[in-house]
């Protein structure tokens, strides 16, 4: 099965919950499930067409790498799961993140609509705003989304490979 990457979408255990935020502020669909039972996850997972991302190394009856559909991150860290996950999946960094709260995509909101929706130093010194339809919540590029980014891109950076000796 052959899927662009933008088109790819993510189902989030509990055990790797954090990565959905980072996925979505890169603009991909990742919804977060804390159900506890694989035969849910791996349900939902084939139902919505996603791709199951975990850290658990056993899932239902058998391991996650017999699971179609599913990967074992491979680490504790968020960077290091963002990371494996765009290695796999060709995940580059898309310009209108998604709601990190509810993963609906945003819309592009101009100045006027988001007068008194947002801190007045915000209005003041920002131009862009994006909405969210269904949080009835406004983002902006501020130092926050600067920092998200340095650190995006780090995790979607080819690592060297390690040298043996």
């Amino acid at each position: 099965m052959t899927v662009k990457a933008r088109e790819t979408r993510f189902l989030v255990d509990s055990t790797a919950a954090r990565l959905s935020r980072w996925l979505r502020l890169l603009g991909y669909d990742a919804v977060l499930d804390r159900s506890r039972s694989d035969a849910v996850l791996l349900a939902r997972a084939r139902r919505e067409g996603r791709v199951l991302l975990t850290r658990k190394r056993v899932i239902g009856r058998g391991s996650v790498t017999d699971a179609g559909g599913a990967l074992l991150l491979s680490s504790d860290f968020v960077s290091d799961q963002l990371g494996q996950v765009a290695r796999e999946f060709g995940l580059t960094h898309h310009p209108l993140p998604r709601c990190t709260v509810c993963n609906s995509e945003l819309s592009l909101a101009t100045r006027a609509e988001a007068d008194g929706r947002v801190p007045e130093f915000v209005y003041r010194s920002r131009s862009e705003f994006a909405y969210c339809r269904r949080c009835d919540k406004y983002y902006w590029k501020g130092t926050h989304w600067e920092n998200a980014g340095r650190k995006a891109s780090a995790a979607l950076s080819p690592r060297p490979e390690r040298r043996q000796s």
